[in-house]
């Protein structure tokens, strides 16, 4: 048997955000049409002070054959199942333990200040020496303390202890709206994307209760978002390094011609250049068949001129030593752009 998990939808009415909407509905049809019986809801189904059920519970009523495992996120605490009716619908308020296909699954609602282990801790002794699954709505607290960009701090936490104690199989969790993997942890990331924060293609996850195995199925959206920023060091050929790094981004995003109308790009240029309208009109021609988030158009003001040849050379040279490091750090460590920035304030005095 095949399992579905989503998170973070966070819906609205559909005349407000009707992409959330489709997004759901995709997955719908995708799980029915591959025979899964069962979708789990990892928290944030809705948006905070939501309270209008009635098109979700219509859609819903659409897929009857669908079983649907909800759990409160800290987006919408109070949805239960006297404010959300329909008979393929179960919403878990409180810590539960139930079977499915012989899977033991521990539905956790996300609460206020308290530990995702402590709440574990409580249903102990029904999933002792089982091999159990944790869906739960909060943070994964190994190093990275913020997943989730648009909601700074730390949520209902499980850390590397708690897993080594109570050694599930796998934890789903929701919170975090980019789909992320660490070990047995997996967010399955937002369905829809919210905004620039949420890039790339989005997608759920499906679990095989006969092999184990969890993967990704994505999910054709109405938006696609992307958040590309450029460093530029001044260089005889910076021109041609930013053309076939804009020419690189966009094929790593990985996405049909047929789909660049969805798109909706941020695009932004940091660093010293020897001539800054002639990068900006670079990011224009190459990002031209694409619109921008906002309407915002390439942005360069943190982009700065230099004609100073020998800061050129020295700002070339140690951003291409940055470039060799090792950069898996994780945790709150910089990140290999932050350095490159800082490097450059160095180097030209900022």
């Amino acid at each position: 048997m095949k399992i579905a998990i989503t998170a973070d939808l966070h819906l609205r009415n559909s005349g407000e955000h009707p992409e959330r909407y489709n997004a759901l509905q995709n997955i719908f049809e995708q799980t029915t049409a591959e025979s899964i019986e069962h979708l789990i809801i990892a928290g944030d189904l809705f948006d905070k002070d939501f309270h209008d059920y009635s098109e979700f519970e219509a859609l819903c009523k659409k897929y009857s054959k669908l079983q649907l495992h909800i759990i409160p996120g800290n987006h919408d605490p109070n949805i239960s199942g006297k404010r959300i009716v329909g008979n393929n619908i179960q919403i878990y308020t409180a810590p539960t333990v139930i079977e499915i296909d012989s899977t033991t699954l521990l539905f956790i609602p996300y609460e206020e200040k308290v530990s995702l282990g402590e709440k574990i801790a409580e249903k102990e002794v029904q999933i002792v020496g089982k091999n159990w699954i944790l869906v739960a709505h909060g943070d994964f607290y190994e190093g990275v303390k913020e997943q989730n960009p648009q909601e700074p701090g730390v949520y209902m936490p499980i850390s590397r202890k708690d897993l080594d104690r109570f050694n599930p199989r796998i934890v789903l969790l929701g919170h975090s709206h980019q789909p992320l993997s660490q070990g047995k942890v997996h967010f399955p990331g937002s369905p829809c994307g919210l905004g620039i924060n949420d890039k790339g293609k989005r997608s759920f996850l499906v679990y095989d209760t006969s092999d184990e195995n969890i993967f990704p199925r994505v999910v054709n959206t109405d938006i696609l978002f992307f958040d590309e920023s450029f460093i530029i060091v001044p260089a005889d050929n910076e021109l041609d390094f930013l053309q076939q790094e804009i020419k690189k981004r966009i094929e790593f995003w990985n996405i049909d011609p047929s789909d660049y109308a969805k798109v909706r790009v941020r695009v932004k240029a940091v660093g010293y250049a020897t001539d800054r309208g002639t990068i900006q009109a670079a990011l224009k021609q190459g990002f031209e068949k694409f619109k921008y988030f906002n309407d915002e158009g390439p942005m360069i003001d943190e982009l700065s001129v230099s004609l100073d040849h020998q800061l050129a050379a020295i700002a070339e040279q140690t951003t291409k030593l940055i470039d060799e490091l090792d950069w898996a750090f994780g945790g709150d460590e910089p990140t290999k752009d932050q350095v490159k920035i800082a490097a450059l304030s160095i180097i030209y005095k900022d």
